[in-house]
């Protein structure tokens, strides 16, 4: 039994082709159709601005050192 007085996810399944029944969140969509999450906060790694940056300047220190002894 539904709430009438809360709107439904309504996104449709791939197999059955059925609108979703779950209840919507303030997006729209339900937990599993639009998702609360957008992904973890890129802090550490690889992907950071800081370490991208560390690469290029390694990059440049390579690629002049290669042009010194070639």
């Amino acid at each position: 039994m539904t709430n009438p007085m809360q709107s439904l996810c309504g996104a449709h399944c791939r197999t059955t082709g059925k609108p979703c029944q779950a209840y919507s969140m303030p997006n729209g969509r339900c937990r599993m159709h639009g998702g609360k999450s957008t992904g973890r906060p890129v802090s550490t790694g690889m992907f950071t601005n800081e370490a991208r940056s560390h690469r290029a300047k390694l990059r440049e220190l390579i690629h002049s050192v290669k042009e010194l002894l070639g």
